[in-house]
């Protein structure tokens, strides 16, 4: 039926609010309907639900609705016919004996899911659960199912419809309110429901199994040892072949993705279990965990096949889906796809509600990534601390400090040291795997310090991951060669080597641009090797990771042997992009060339700080030079800092690079 023609403003008559008596019985219900819909409605909808609930109005509906729009009950918009007035509406509602409301209701959900609204339809029928009918209880089961209802809704579709008798058909219900739980981003909702389950100890081994395996999914995010304990209380239950497969699979694909020992081991009794009893979600799980140890490999371009050959759209995919859909974002922003990333981000995104609003924070993070390794520094900054201060205590333990690792490189990237060391003041990496791997990003941040040993414990979190699993290293493309250089300024030289031979073997399998210029770039770290570093710039020019190009240039600027018009060149170039991407840069150059320019700044030291730059630039550290100067170790720190602020410098690096120029000249 057409939709009726709207009302001209000036012709509307007065509003009512009251419901008069003498409304006659299809005025009266068709206000009603319309008072249930929660929203603006067609005539069809009114029809349906008429159709539905078994009456049949006295007069037609479209001539009643006409009259009650020229009486002012109604108004008619382009959406559909709504009441007057919020007022009105409570009227009507108030007038509406209840066992009626509840059949309308059940009706217009009945009437919505028909008419392909399941969202619409599941928000109706929440407002009478649990006292419906058979059928609407079969309908709210239905569409708890529907991935176009989201995962919120659905869970609450659950959690307000009796729970069946038998106790296997309970836990299924049980499992299926948890997962949608989950994926609704109500984490600790869930864990609560679950640890409650587990004490309670009501059901048999093999039901047990089933609560302590969900546990250990859902604890990936927050804290990795236990996500591993609880899959492995899970395996030494009874299990039957669909419990021991779900489980396998799920515990494959996490060891995988934290850089497990035995992953590989792991791995492979997962695809023969998941062959002799397939698991809902099996396939994708195991392809998850093909694609984590092929990234942990260094070889991104064989994880990005395997994601790109999952199938998000299959059904048994739903509680897996988010997760592949940010596997294969950060694997397009690991090969420098960063195109694709954004374009792969913002459809996400739009469809966070259905897929999971779990996966929202790490979209976020992703985000704060993509635009650091792209020089959007300030959104970064800004899109980091919104999140961090909306979601706060809610946010997942990876995510948070993921979040928190973008304010403070971006912080130190401005120059604004005292800050960033105040955020990261009061911050205790975990101890021991896989706990300290969520701390590798801020670890990568803090090793951008001019003073890294300030931060020993997030450097060693940093240091270790990559000799688990190469994955965290190769997300952030200067984050490798930051960390080189990190080692090498407290004196490591192996741990250099060692990080610079990750990145070296990932290079070799990737072979692009992006990381053959990383790779020569920490070669030349090592080395002190002009050339190197020059390939790294001329290959790093060739993509948009703007701040590992200019890194690099500072790198090459500070190599010894240079000419100082060349040097002064390179240091110019870094700067300005530094300012352009909003960070700090290195430092103003008020001379004609580069190690000329520094020169006046070395004769601005005094006595005291000149023997310490002597000693320090020569591989001593702050305890060793303070032991051969007869001072105290917080003297050598305060005149430490007044060197690196004179001479523009930010690591012992660059101050012992200064120092042997200085000397040259």
């Amino acid at each position: 039926m057409s939709q009726l023609p709207e009302t001209p403003l000036t012709n509307r008559p007065k509003m009512h609010t009251g419901v008069p008596s003498s409304l006659t019985t299809t005025q009266r219900w068709v206000l009603r309907g319309i008072a249930v819909a929660d929203a603006p409605c067609g005539l069809w909808f009114l029809e349906a639900v008429a159709t539905c609930t078994g009456t049949a109005p006295d007069e037609p509906v479209d001539a009643t609705a006409e009259e009650l729009i020229s009486r002012g009950f109604l108004v008619d918009t382009a959406a559909g016919l709504r009441l007057a007035s919020i007022a009105l509406r409570d009227d009507v509602l108030r007038d509406t004996p209840p066992s009626v409301r509840q059949a309308l209701r059940e009706a217009a959900a009945e009437v919505l899911a028909d008419a392909g609204r399941p969202a619409q339809a599941a928000r109706q029928l929440l407002r009478v659960l649990p006292a419906v009918s058979r059928s609407a209880r079969a309908l709210a089961a239905r569409l708890a199912g529907d991935p176009a209802v989201g995962p919120s809704l659905a869970a609450d579709l659950l959690l307000a419809t009796p729970a069946p008798g038998p106790a296997d058909e309970r836990l299924a219900r049980l499992v299926d309110v948890a997962d949608n739980l989950y994926l609704a981003g109500r984490v600790d909702e869930t864990l609560r429901m679950l640890h409650r389950e587990v004490a309670a100890d009501r059901y048999g081994p093999r039901q047990r199994a089933m609560l302590l395996g969900r546990l250990g999914a859902y604890y990936a995010t927050q804290r990795p040892s236990l996500s591993l304990t609880y899959l492995g209380q899970a395996l030494n239950q009874e299990l039957d072949a669909a419990g021991r497969s779900w489980t396998l699979t799920m515990l494959a694909s996490l060891a995988a993705r934290f850089g497990h020992p035995d992953a590989a081991e792991l791995v492979a009794a997962a695809e023969r279990a998941h062959e002799r009893s397939p698991s809902p979600g099996g396939g994708i799980r195991l392809a998850l965990a093909h694609a984590s140890r092929a990234t942990a490999a260094g070889d991104l371009p064989r994880a990005a096949r395997i994601l790109r050959e999952v199938d998000a759209g299959e059904p048994t995919a739903r509680t897996q889906a988010v997760f592949l859909r940010v596997d294969r974002v950060a694997n397009q922003i690991a090969l420098g796809r960063y195109v694709d990333a954004a374009t792969a981000l913002d459809s996400v995104s739009a469809e966070i509600d259905t897929l999971g609003t779990v996966g929202q924070p790490l979209v976020t993070a992703l985000d704060c990534v993509l635009r650091l390794t792209t020089g959007e520094l300030a959104e970064a900054e800004v899109r980091a601390r919104l999140a961090l201060t909306e979601r706060g205590g809610a946010l997942p333990a990876q995510a948070r400090v993921d979040l928190l690792a973008t304010v403070v490189e971006v912080l130190l990237r401005r120059g604004e040291v005292a800050a960033a060391r105040d955020l990261l003041a009061d911050e205790r990496p975990a101890v021991g795997w896989p706990d300290d791997m969520q701390w590798f990003r801020l670890g990568c941040a803090a090793a951008g310090d001019p003073e890294p040993g300030r931060h020993a414990a997030l450097l060693e979190a940093a240091f270790a991951m990559p000799d688990r699993s190469t994955a965290p290293l190769l997300l952030v493309p200067h984050h490798g060669p930051r960390l080189v250089r990190a080692a090498l300024a407290l004196g490591d030289r192996q741990r250099a080597e060692t990080l610079a031979d990750h990145l070296k073997r990932a290079a070799g399998t990737t072979n692009n641009a992006l990381w053959r210029g990383v790779a020569h770039q920490v070669d030349g770290l090592l080395t002190g090797d002009p050339a190197a570093l020059r390939a790294a710039v001329r290959l790093l020019r060739t993509t948009s990771a703007r701040p590992a190009l200019a890194d690099a240039l500072h790198d090459l600027a500070r190599s010894p042997g240079l000419p100082p018009a060349k040097t002064f060149d390179l240091l110019a170039e870094a700067d300005a992009m530094y300012t352009r991407m909003g960070a700090g840069g290195t430092r103003e150059h008020d001379g004609p060339a580069g190690d000329e320019a520094r020169r006046p700044a070395v004769a601005a030291l005094t006595p005291a700080e000149v023997r310490v730059a002597e000693l320090l630039a020569v591989g001593m550290t702050k305890q060793e030079a303070a032991r051969d100067l007869f001072v105290s170790f917080h003297t050598v720190d305060t005149h430490l800092r007044s060197i690196y602020a004179k001479l523009g410098v930010r690591n012992r690096v660059e101050l012992a690079l200064v120092w042997e120029s200085r000397d040259e000249g």
